[in-house]
């Protein structure tokens, strides 16, 4: 049970440090709910919320910069035929 916690709070502190991260706020308040409010069920229940939602958001991430690296290469190569 200990060990969920302390998973809970490094991984909602890790994704506070993010630009594409909800606000501290949120995880304060999050953090506070599962600590204080929350049973197992409900513990095990939010981490995958937010683990969820931390890797959706991850991988729109990635995908937008991948986006722009092949917009970025599709420019060039054209830039190249027209020379």
């Amino acid at each position: 049970m200990k060990f969920i916690k302390s998973i809970i709070f490094v991984v909602l502190l890790t994704f506070t440090t993010h630009a594409f991260a909800k606000s501290s706020e949120y995880y304060q308040k999050t953090l506070l709910h599962v600590l204080t409010e929350c049973n197992t069920q409900c513990q095990k229940q939010v981490f995958e919320q937010e683990i969820e939602s931390a890797f959706i958001a991850l991988m729109q991430a990635v995908l937008n910069q991948l986006n722009f690296a092949l917009s970025q290469q599709q420019k060039e190569n054209l830039w190249s035929k027209d020379l």
